[in-house]
């Protein structure tokens, strides 16, 4: 077993241990060393006493709970739009705005706006700096999970190889954080389940389409941040896509492609959750055109269902509505044997439009208060 006080805090923060005789019987060390890092940990604010649990021949033990005194600036883009946070290290949204940004600005601009938006956030919200434990950002392009770069986005002209991480710094001198959207959404979604190891597939169905991969409790990045890149799979088709090829998945089922087809069918709308509107009002071939994509989408999961045999797709992003989540599901199950779909579940977002922001605290949360970073702050008892 890992030692150190960081090893003391995972047992807490998973509810293996979290009173003193659970601890000494998870570790097996004495009760002075456990005594120590138990010291350590509440001394550093990382841990507090939250009451007393189940007696255990004598008084009731103290139960110790994670529960530092930061937050997390979190900044969630679009292609078009966004939205910044203030978060918990519990994944509670304190306080959110949401900001005008356009990613084909280029990312001076778009940094600019998220720099702005943050210290407004912050005044509003009474945060000060040295409550902030971090600042993490996600972007609708594939991330190199090393360089922390954008790696050839598509719809991001400018961005490829931007050093994101260092323009973070400039707007705030903290640990700093880039995911792709997709995989910040899943990793939001993959806490709400009763077991979060459990793999899940977060499909994100906006203006563009993309997917994130939680596998044994992590985001699946692939090796150069490319994992979940869904809306290049090709289903045919002739519509052209931004990457320049014909019938990828997004050119023919994504909010995008949807509001175009529509647009030529004589439908005038300006935005993709206008559709459910017209759905609403019983507009046949808008319900027709939403239900065509989520078989799409649904034919290209069916694969991945395949390969990867999740226990949870969720499908969420500004197209998600109970007529996309059942096309894909009678998709996914046309398309794959029963026994892949036996135990799998396909539901809309638990989190909605705060998925992104509790998938960015959770991923700096879970480095800073990881078992080594903890114990290179703190030191070990080896």
């Amino acid at each position: 077993m890992s030692r150190g006080p960081g090893e003391t805090l995972r047992l807490i923060r998973s509810g293996e241990a979290t009173t003193r005789g659970e601890l000494l019987a998870a570790t097996g060390l004495s009760r002075v060393t456990v005594g120590k890092r138990l010291d350590l940990l509440l001394g550093s604010g990382i841990i507090r006493e939250a009451g007393t649990g189940s007696a255990t021949g004598g008084r009731r033990a103290t139960t110790f709970v994670f529960d530092p005194a930061v937050v997390v600036l979190a900044a969630a883009l679009d292609a078009v739009g966004g939205c910044v946070a203030v978060v918990s290290p519990h994944g509670e949204v304190i306080a959110r705005h949401d900001i005008d940004t356009d990613v084909s600005q280029g990312p001076e601009v778009t940094l600019a706006i998220i720099g702005a938006g943050l210290t407004a956030l912050m005044d509003e919200a009474g945060i000060t700096v040295d409550s902030v434990a971090a600042l993490a950002v996600s972007l609708p392009g594939p991330t190199d999970p090393v360089a922390h770069r954008l790696n050839d986005p598509p719809i991001m002209p400018g961005w490829d190889a931007w050093p994101v991480l260092d323009s973070l710094r400039e707007i705030l001198d903290v640990p700093g954080y880039v995911e792709n959207d997709a995989d910040a959404m899943a990793y939001g979604e993959a806490s709400t389940e009763p077991d979060p190891t459990h793999p899940l597939v977060f499909v994100k169905t906006s203006a563009f389409l993309g997917a994130g991969l939680i596998i044994q409790g992590r985001i699946f990045r692939g090796l150069d941040g490319g994992a979940g890149d869904i809306g290049h799979v090709h289903v045919g088709g002739e519509a052209e896509c931004r990457c320049g090829r014909a019938g990828c998945l997004a050119a023919e089922a994504s909010g995008a492609a949807l509001v175009s087809r529509l647009e030529h069918q004589g439908r005038g709308l300006t935005h993709i959750r206008e559709i459910h509107d017209m759905i609403d009002r019983g507009d046949a071939t808008a319900a027709a055109e939403l239900r065509r994509a989520g078989e799409l989408i649904g034919v290209v999961l069916a694969t991945v269902v395949g390969v990867v045999n999740p226990a949870v797709i969720v499908v969420g992003g500004a197209m998600a509505s109970p007529e996309l989540v059942a096309a894909i599901r009678s998709s996914v199950y046309a398309g794959t044997l029963p026994r892949a779909t036996r135990h799998l579940e396909i539901r809309s977002s638990r989190l909605g439009e705060d998925a992104a922001l509790v998938g960015l605290a959770r991923v700096a949360i879970d480095d800073l208060y990881s078992v080594e970073s903890v114990n290179e702050r703190l030191g070990t008892d080896e």
